[in-house]
């Protein structure tokens, strides 16, 4: 007997943790290799979209080498067509939004450079900008340094003619020359704020600008200029973010390495970054003079669907165990056991009929028994019946996947907003009921206002669209009614609200 008893729990007790056992390490393996996998195609992304970046950048580098070429390989007076040479160039970039030609002035020639510069441009005016100082007008070089002045611009725009004749006087700019006379190749900025967008302070830090040496043609020493290339740097970033093969969004934070970057780093970072904490991979882009870090982040290691296929291994895994547990458990005492089945069926099936399958609501059947109980008895409770306004013209607007998804958002939002004792019903259709212990009319009304002007400032996300609806309650105190009296009284109340135009509140008085 003592044996007997032992089997009947040993036998079924080992079927099932060897099942469960097995199960856990195909879930465990198969996560293994759906992260590899995901991480494999992750990294190929963010390499394939590095590797895109860094071609837009060399693109953007030959563009503005082929500006400064311009002014190297033409004559002092042919400098003048310097807009129709860049106007081929900017428009060949998506990122590129100006280019700048920054002429070397000595002091002693300025008066004969504005008069030439005059005859171009009228208003043409000698400035720079300090650093921390506001525009300052006129030469103002400690040390009779050569000045390099924003000669042409290319577009000629209204934000862009206001730079004409501006001119760095900050120590920056004096390194910037001495890096590009060094190595004579171009140097990128770090982030600034474009000049185009306005001298304000305040203004975000979208820019950059590449500064690309011109050496005089019969001296590959002799700095004549520097063409600068304005460049907006969000474009480059925001053509960084896209999905990958399995629909999920990757975030992506730039970080600039390079010389005088320290104190504010970040060239762009997506919102969402922090709180986010998926898989994240680190590339690096090489410039002239500085590098990027660029890192990759995917919102979650794993994709939804991937998910879905673990829960659903260890899910049929778990029935597969209870299944041999089950059948072991049978040969030893199966009388028992099918007593227990035939309980747990019962309770399932009793919850099915209960139950709408669409919105997981007490269904029509319930609301009957509920009410018939209610009614018997000297219970004084309130009824509330309300449907979806114009729920038909939503269903033909959008198709009636929305308008199941529709019903799901309401029937959840009612019900967050009901007390724990209140019974929430869907009748059919886009019709509900609700059983609720508040008997007071005034107090119910309120309840039931609340309830409709939180469904109506809601709004369900279907595709590209926000579904919007309001509901029409009416509803009624029983005190001694029938129930199909009670009913009655709610459905008049209801269809007072309809009339009265829809979107409002009831009760019976």
């Amino acid at each position: 007997m003592l044996l007997g008893t032992q089997k009947k729990i040993l036998y079924p007790l080992i079927a099932f943790l060897a099942t469960t056992l097995i199960t856990s390490l195909v879930v465990y393996y198969s996560y293994k290799s759906q992260l590899k996998y995901s991480s494999a195609l992750f990294n190929n992304l963010a390499q394939q979209q590095t590797e895109n970046l860094s071609q837009v950048l060399t693109s953007d580098l030959h563009f503005i080498g082929a500006g400064a070429n311009f002014f190297h390989a033409t004559k002092p007076e042919n400098w003048g067509q310097f807009h129709l040479f860049a106007e081929e160039l900017v428009s060949s970039s998506d990122t590129l939004i100006g280019l700048q030609w920054m002429q070397r002035v000595e002091k002693q020639t300025l008066p004969e450079y504005l008069d030439k510069a005059r005859q171009s441009y009228p208003d043409f005016e000698l400035y720079t900008v300090p650093k921390d100082g506001p525009k300052t007008s006129g030469y103002i070089m400690p040390n009779d340094e050569d000045i390099y002045v924003a000669t042409d611009i290319y577009p000629l725009s209204e934000a862009n003619l206001k730079l004409l004749g501006f001119y760095s006087s900050r120590l920056r700019f004096q390194l910037i020359l001495d890096g590009i006379r060094a190595t004579g190749e171009p140097n990128v900025s770090d982030k600034v704020r474009l000049l185009q967008d306005g001298l304000d302070r305040t203004l975000e830090k979208t820019g950059l600008l590449v500064y690309h040496p011109v050496f005089d043609g019969n001296s590959s020493e002799r700095l004549i200029g520097v063409v600068v290339g304005v460049i907006r740097t969000t474009r480059y970033f925001e053509g960084l973010i896209e999905r990958t093969a399995s629909g999920q969004q990757m975030l992506v934070k730039v970080t600039d390495l390079g010389f005088d970057a320290e104190d504010d780093p970040i060239l762009y970072v997506s919102e969402g970054w922090e709180s986010e904490a998926g898989l994240q991979v680190s590339k690096k882009i090489a410039l002239p003079n500085r590098e990027w870090m660029i890192d990759f982040k995917l919102a979650s290691r794993v994709t939804n669907n991937d998910r879905i296929v673990l829960r659903s291994i260890g899910f049929g895994g778990l029935v597969i165990a209870c299944l041999l547990g089950y059948i072991v458990f049978l040969q030893v005492r199966e009388k028992e056991h099918l007593s227990i089945l035939l309980d747990e069926r019962t309770e399932e099936l009793q919850f099915l009929v209960n139950h709408d399958s669409l919105t997981g609501l007490l269904n029509r059947r319930a609301f009957s028994e509920k009410l018939d109980e209610l009614t018997k008895g000297d219970a004084c409770f309130a009824l509330a019946a309300f449907d979806i306004d114009k729920f038909k013209t939503l269903n033909d607007s959008f198709g009636h996947v929305a308008g199941d998804e529709m019903l799901i958002h309401v029937a959840n939002t009612v019900a967050e907003s009901l007390p724990e004792a209140d019974l929430l019903y869907r009748m059919g259709g886009d019709e509900f009921c609700i059983l609720s212990k508040n008997t007071d009319p005034a107090a119910l009304s309120e309840q039931l206002n609340a309830i409709g002007q939180r469904v109506a400032s809601s709004y369900h996300q279907y595709d590209v669209h926000q579904i919007q609806c309001s509901l029409s309650i009416g509803a009624a105190v029983r005190t001694t009614e029938s129930a199909e009296d009670i009913l009655k009284k709610a459905d008049t109340q209801l269809y007072r609200s309809k009339k009265a135009g829809r979107n409002r509140v009831t009760v019976a008085e």
